[in-house]
């Protein structure tokens, strides 16, 4: 069966210096909520100030967007992102609160479809933000939606007095509708437990949550399994092949993010801050092992005749291919939040798998509208150019199986505050290339007024 992973917090980098690691401060509690220390980093991206009707009548004005936070549980701290679920209440930036972090076990309407589905979208936000031609609408239109799925904002075809915001949330609603993020995944390897011929492929049927994204890889033996990457279909499974490439066991394992929903609530009897729904990361991942075996002795079935035996016709001079084109990788590894008026720094990683050393390589990193960069570095050997908007790194040689790592420190303006800085980068060596992108998130700070108070 699947098991569940939750993984430690570890302190994060200071938020204007880098990616801001996703991971836990608290272990999951079947009893009581966890109480936590929540402060409001500010948001972004924004939307335009409009006006939301609430499920209860009236209607509030306000800016809707994605929020930030940090989140401390004793001496351990994490940041995070989430959205609003209180329109009744408010929070500012930079203050810090106390709350209890709930999950269905203490507040059972978080095991809702409705949440289930906010959860989803939010599990979805990364991709849809960083593909939208209007971050700041994507961000506000999965707000509204997750109002809605919380029962705070009116659930019909115009919840705001934006039409294009609210077409943007009835498509998100009906992308959401059913959706929860992974919470169950089984393989298993479908063929007879005395053994699979080598070089024959047996059935890897996976099962969980459907639309969950699965990484399968060989852990144990000499094999291999593909696809490497499988989506639960409508039905709860997927199929994949493993193959052994010498005798004895081979192991496959699968492993697929699976968060916790969680809502961060104010305490019995206090008025702030209002209640944000989040995703606590985790995952799930399970194995299963089959024997390969050879097939040409023991109890399998009899070798069919041997081919009667022909002389092969004279070879054909064949004139040696040159050698393979180096394979290369290009990673980029984007800070996920940063203040602005302050540094930022981006990380590259130029990866050779294939089997022999790539020279000349060259990699460009371009930024985008307010963020210009400062400096460079590489690795030794390494040449690098900065220009305000861009970057490029010369590599003179890559030995097979090495990595290289290349960083860019920027400056981000203020006149980005609240939207979304991206940036890419393209790698150039000999016949190969690849690109790699990201997005960071510049944050504004929020008032009451921000919230209609």
């Amino acid at each position: 069966m699947s098991r569940p992973r939750t993984p430690r917090w570890r302190a994060p980098a200071a938020l204007a210096l880098g990616a801001l690691v996703l991971s836990m401060a608290f272990a999951a509690s079947a009893s009581a909520a966890e109480r936590a220390t929540f402060r409001l980093l500010g948001s972004s991206p924004i939307y335009n100030q409009v006006d939301v009707h609430k499920a209860a009548g009236g209607s509030v004005a306000v800016r809707p967007a994605r929020y930030h936070y940090r989140i401390t549980v004793g001496t351990d701290t994490t940041e995070e992102s989430g959205h609003c679920v209180d329109l009744s209440h408010y929070i500012v930036t930079g203050r810090d609160y106390q709350v209890d972090l709930q999950t269905a076990a203490d507040a059972p309407e978080l095991g809702s479809p409705e949440f289930l589905a906010a959860g989803w979208l939010l599990s979805q936000e990364d991709d849809l933000i960083a593909a939208a031609a209007d971050p700041a609408l994507e961000a506000g239109a999965i707000q509204v939606a997750v109002w809605q799925l919380s029962g705070q904002a009116r659930g019909l075809d115009a919840p705001t007095s934006s039409p294009a915001l609210n077409a943007r949330v009835t498509a998100l609603r009906t992308l959401a509708m059913g959706r929860q993020v992974a919470s169950a995944l089984d393989v298993a390897i479908e063929a007879p437990a005395s053994g699979t011929c080598v070089n024959r492929d047996a059935l890897v049927r996976v099962t969980g949550t459907p639309g969950a994204v699965v990484d399968l890889s060989v852990t144990e033996g000499t094999g291999t399994v593909a696809p490497a990457q499988v989506v639960i279909e409508e039905d709860g499974s997927a199929v994949a092949a493993v193959r052994g490439t010498t005798i004895g066991s081979v192991t496959v394992s699968a492993t697929t993010s699976a968060p916790t929903l969680l809502r961060a609530t104010k305490l019995s009897g206090q008025t702030t801050p209002q209640d944000q729904l989040l995703l606590r990361p985790g995952t799930l991942t399970d194995t299963a092992t089959q024997a390969f075996v050879n097939c040409d002795v023991g109890s399998f079935s009899p070798l069919a005749p041997a081919a009667p035996f022909v002389p092969p016709a004279p070879a054909t001079p064949v004139t040696p291919a040159g050698p393979a084109a180096p394979v290369i990788a290009l990673d980029m590894d984007s800070p996920r939040m940063a203040a602005p008026g302050g540094i930022a720094v981006y990380t590259l990683r130029v990866t050779n798998n294939g089997a022999r050393t790539a020279t000349g390589v060259r990699v460009r990193q371009r930024l985008g509208s307010g963020v210009a960069a400062i400096s460079g570095r590489g690795p030794k050997g390494s040449t690098v150019r900065v220009a305000k908007g861009a970057a490029a790194w010369k590599l003179s040689a890559l030995k097979a199986g090495r990595s290289a790592t290349l960083t860019l420190r920027v400056r981000v303006g203020r006149k980005v505050t609240g939207g979304i800085a991206r940036s890419s980068a393209s790698l150039h060596a000999g016949a190969r290339s690849a690109t790699a992108s990201g997005t960071t998130a510049i944050v504004r700070k929020v008032g009451k007024t921000e919230q209609g108070f």
